[in-house]
């Protein structure tokens, strides 16, 4: 068995409201078996033979980051051929962007929606692939003209990507096939834009004017099936109608959840709901949409879905709803993977505190991802997922974005 010694000045162990200073953290195999402080000036105690030790110097060691909301298509949307990549290649190309989010800190993440990933979560539990812990929802579930549907295109040449289920039967049987195909969270499209929204159609052109998806029995029945096998239901749901009929029919996680009335985020408060508000992919087409290519009018819909997200984290706040830190990075070119602490910077501006951004990017998002008795804490019995980044976060988040050290499952992957 491996047993590292990890020595930083700083730490913040994932529960404190402040840092702790001088620490020894011991590593055994995957596993934290003890965290102790120490005096820097003492003379350095004897290491066991086939120790390894690694002195952080002043670095602040912090547990590894949850991202709780991207996507792993293996796909770059500034390449007009990618979309028909083939799945084996789309599998590679997935690979290196598991390998920037370890870079980026990330040692656990929800992918929430890409057929290849509950292929890409078993690669890397098997050792095959180096990337975070995935929690892996497979392919979207969504109604014909739904959130998902590209209605641009033909209905049969959508079809093919196996996202529709419409009715109570078909709606079962979807969520079925994604528990047999490896999926550990289910995820399913409650809102949409109407069938004239071509500009944004999945979130919707105007975030003020977006229509719900989905029957109660439809919803409850997919919800059903899902907590029989042990799995919770994610909702991609903007809107206050979609938030409400999503929360009132089983759904466990709302996904975005901007442009909820103050009735309903009363209601998401008492249930304790989680929310995945998504910050990042809209704030970053909208600063750097001209860029790429986007259009005006297109860039003006991410702008108007971005403030609403922002003004809706405040009042998510006030009402002490649990937020969840989930970046919705698709890949490039305006979206790659290793941005993901852009997120952490724009809850903090949207109103939380350093503290409890710092929490929704770790114990928070330990239990989005079902593993809160093991990840999100530096503490002995926990998984030794550690990142180590120069400088406090309670005084600069930005230094998230720079971790000079990762390790995962006791395992140094950057340093």
């Amino acid at each position: 068995m491996t047993t590292h010694i990890l020595r930083a000045g700083r730490m913040w162990d994932g529960e404190s409201e402040q840092l702790r200073n001088d620490v020894e953290i011991t590593v055994e195999g995957t596993s934290i078996v003890d965290v102790r402080d120490i005096d820097p000036s003492a003379p350095t105690t004897r290491v066991p033979e086939g120790t390894t030790v690694h002195d952080l110097g002043d670095a602040v060691v912090m547990p590894g980051l949850v991202d709780a909301h991207l996507h792993l298509r293996g796909m770059d949307d500034g390449i007009p051929a990618a979309r028909d990549w083939s799945p084996f290649y789309r599998i590679l190309y997935a690979a290196q962007d598991l390998k920037k989010l370890l870079d980026a800190g990330v040692t656990s993440a929800r992918c929430m929606g890409s057929p290849l990933s509950p292929h890409l979560a078993k690669s890397v539990s098997d050792g095959i692939t180096e990337g975070p812990r995935l929690l892996a929802a497979g392919e979207y579930i969504c109604q014909r003209g739904g959130t998902w549907d590209l209605v641009h295109q033909t209905l049969d040449e959508v079809n093919r990507y196996g996202i529709f289920a419409d009715g109570v039967d078909e709606c079962r049987r979807r969520v079925r096939e994604r528990i047999r195909s490896g999926s550990g969270v289910i995820k399913i499209g409650a809102s949409s834009g109407h069938a004239c929204h071509t500009e944004v159609h999945t979130w919707g052109d105007d975030p003020s004017d977006v229509r719900r998806n989905y029957s109660a029995e439809e919803i409850s029945v997919m919800t059903e099936e899902a907590h029989r096998a042990g799995l919770k239901v994610s909702a991609h749901a903007i809107g206050d109608e979609a938030i409400r009929h999503a929360i009132d029919h089983g759904v466990d996680i709302i996904e975005h959840g901007h442009g909820a009335t103050p009735q309903t985020l009363d209601a998401i408060a008492e249930r304790e709901v989680v929310v995945v508000p998504t910050l990042t992919l809209p704030y970053v087409r909208a600063v750097s949409g001209h860029e790429h290519g986007l259009p005006q009018h297109k860039i003006d819909t991410w702008r108007m879905h971005h403030e609403l997200q922002m003004a809706s984290v405040g009042e998510m706040k006030r009402r002490g709803i649990r937020v969840g830190a989930g970046s919705d990075l698709i890949g490039p070119p305006t979206t790659p993977m290793g941005i993901n602490a852009t997120e952490f910077k724009l809850l903090y501006q949207a109103g939380l505190s350093a503290y409890e951004t710092l929490r929704a990017s770790t114990n928070i998002g330990s239990e989005l991802m079902g593993l809160s008795h093991s990840i999100g804490r530096i503490s002995p019995g926990y998984l030794a997922d550690v990142i180590a980044v120069p400088g406090s976060p309670f005084e600069n988040l930005d230094v998230l974005r720079t971790p000079d050290f990762v390790m995962k499952d006791g395992v140094v992957h950057k340093q």
